[in-house]
């Protein structure tokens, strides 16, 4: 065989080896003639079921969470144009909504996960999706204040989509590709919550708020229908469960017993808190440097969208350093860094100014996610990870409503800028909290899995 004969073989070798599809075995002479014509007959692009199912769900919930986006810019707005006047008010109609959207998903959550257990993970992600479009689209025909909160609240009981499409990934994916199919999830939900608020500022500002809410909804049933079409669950119902007692209770005894599981659920919990004391008022903050009501919707979106692109950069870069770096290590600088890029928001005179300190909150908010949820599914009993992070996401909720409403009282007590110092000294509480709480976490990890085990047995 000659040099340059070689040389091809061990390209297509190469590419065979990379692409997992085509495996041959054939004498040294005949290597270079059937290596391509195997290349041509089986194209690397043919997808096994549970990669068509990954890719599906991927994009049908990246444009859910576009949907849901579109009208992060303009909700305050949306309350004036319904008659809603002074800031107070707005603040208190803002407030209402973010915190008791996430309570009832909160409530809501554990019953759509028995139910996915009993009636299969497909159909909750579709409910989800076409419950959601529906209240998106009746949103945009809300005639005053409380029908709006009344939709809104709505949206929390019957939406949860992240949560849906989480679980339907991890049950359906081999457990070897689950870290890739669900970071790429995650990608995925940044990516949509980046271009959300751009489009929806954009939309709200030129067509109009209630035109934005109906393209929404028109959005998220779609995606219910791509899932129904394209997504397939070999569901079997069990006959009983695997593990004694209330699925709940035992979930609850798993975290409580675990201190690294405890650590990351409550990190988790308190990051979307500190969070969400600022988000929803951003915008009323965005007008005070840009007081026109649709410059101000667009530049809202600019700034929620670069920061949710932020969020996508560093949940594709971070983990990687912390496999390299350690998690703990790499954990609390996320979380000083979000504290130190909070602080001087409120002191900021123009959109620019407030964009590029978001862009480091967004990079150091982005980054924690993932490292804490790959600690959390490492930490995690076998066989009870969904239950896990159930209530991982029941807390987030609670996280979530209860953040708006410190918002609140800020915004009323001392103004709007006052939010951002705020949320830094939260941050930064979290951070020694997290700093004191992991000093043994990395060894811990391997052996949770023994204690919760030893703990399971009669």
């Amino acid at each position: 065989m000659t040099g340059s004969q070689s040389y091809t073989l061990d390209i297509a070798l190469q590419v065979c080896i990379l692409t997992n599809r085509t495996r041959f075995a054939i004498d040294d002479e005949e290597q270079h003639v059937m290596a391509f014509p195997l290349l041509i007959r089986r194209p690397s692009l043919q997808l096994d079921p549970w990669q068509r199912n990954v890719f599906a769900i991927v994009a049908a919930e990246t444009v859910a969470m576009i949907g849901f986006g579109i009208a992060q810019p303009f909700l305050p707005f949306y309350l004036q144009e319904l008659g809603v006047r002074t800031t107070s008010e707005v603040a208190f109609w803002v407030g209402l909504i973010s915190s008791f959207q996430p309570i009832c998903l909160a409530l809501a959550s554990p019953i759509w996960g028995m139910l996915a257990d009993r009636y299969g993970r497909k159909p909750m992600l579709v409910r989800a999706m076409i419950g959601g479009s529906l209240t998106l689209a009746l949103t945009g025909l809300a005639a005053n204040a409380p029908q709006l909160a009344i939709l809104r609240i709505m949206e929390g009981i019957l939406a949860g989509t992240v949560a849906a499409s989480t679980t339907l990934v991890a049950v359906t994916t081999p457990r070897e590709h689950a870290g890739y199919s669900l970071g790429l999830l995650q990608t995925g939900l940044f990516t949509g919550n980046f271009l959300g608020p751009l489009i929806g500022g954009v939309v709200g500002g030129s067509l109009g708020y209630r035109a934005a809410f109906l393209m929404a909804g028109a959005l998220l049933f779609t995606t219910g229908l791509v899932v129904i079409a394209v997504v397939k669950e070999n569901f079997v119902r069990p006959v009983r469960p695997v593990r004694h007692g209330n699925p709940l209770l035992v979930s609850l005894r798993d975290v409580a017993r675990n201190p690294v599981l405890l650590t990351m659920v409550g990190l988790l919990m308190l990051n979307n808190l500190s969070v969400t004391v600022t988000m929803p008022v951003l915008p009323l903050y965005v007008q005070t440097l840009v007081p026109d009501l649709n410059r101000a919707s667009a530049a809202t979106g600019v700034i929620l969208g670069v920061t949710a692109l932020a969020n996508a950069v560093a949940a594709i870069g971070v983990g990687r350093w912390a496999d390299q770096l350690g998690r703990r290590q790499v954990l609390i600088a996320c979380l000083a860094l979000g504290a130190l890029s909070y602080l001087p928001q409120g002191l900021t005179r123009h959109p620019w100014q407030l964009l590029a300190l978001r862009i480091l909150t967004g990079f150091s908010m982005g980054g924690i996610g993932p490292v804490t949820n790959a600690v959390i599914a490492e930490a995690s009993p076998e066989g009870s990870q969904g239950g896990v992070y159930g209530i991982s996401a029941s807390l987030n909720a609670i996280g979530r409503a209860i953040g708006p409403a410190i918002g609140t009282i800020v915004v009323t007590g001392v103004g709007v800028p006052g939010v951002f110092p705020v949320t830094g000294v939260l941050l930064l509480m979290v951070a020694v909290l997290v700093t004191v709480r992991t000093r043994t976490m990395d060894g811990f990890v391997h052996r949770s899995h023994a204690i919760s085990q030893s703990t399971d047995q009669p």
